[in-house]
């Protein structure tokens, strides 16, 4: 192949990805409502600000009235289903 072939099929190629390029959805921002969104991630914020809020109730059902100590009961705590910490599921953990 000789170099003006390359580089034509070069441009050729080039101009092809740019022009068919679509959004990568990585990195589009989701506005999660509390209800009724069918995006997985939102589904799974919203798992966790659930699980959060309940076993805060339930600490404090228990007796444990201090706002630190659940805070700190709740770092500590991780989600049965994907291991990652209820706490940091809040919003503006992601």
């Amino acid at each position: 192949m000789d170099r003006r072939r390359f580089l034509y099929f070069g441009i050729l190629a080039g101009a092809g990805c740019v022009l068919g390029a679509a959004p990568v959805a990585a990195f589009q921002q989701v506005d999660c409502a509390e209800t009724g969104n069918a995006d997985p991630a939102c589904r799974r914020l919203n798992d966790h600000l659930d699980r959060m809020r309940q076993l805060d109730e339930a600490l404090a059902a228990r007796g444990m009235t201090d706002p630190e100590q659940r805070r700190a009961v709740l770092a500590a705590t991780l989600c049965p289903f994907c291991g990652l910490p209820l706490i940091a599921a809040g919003p503006g953990g992601f």
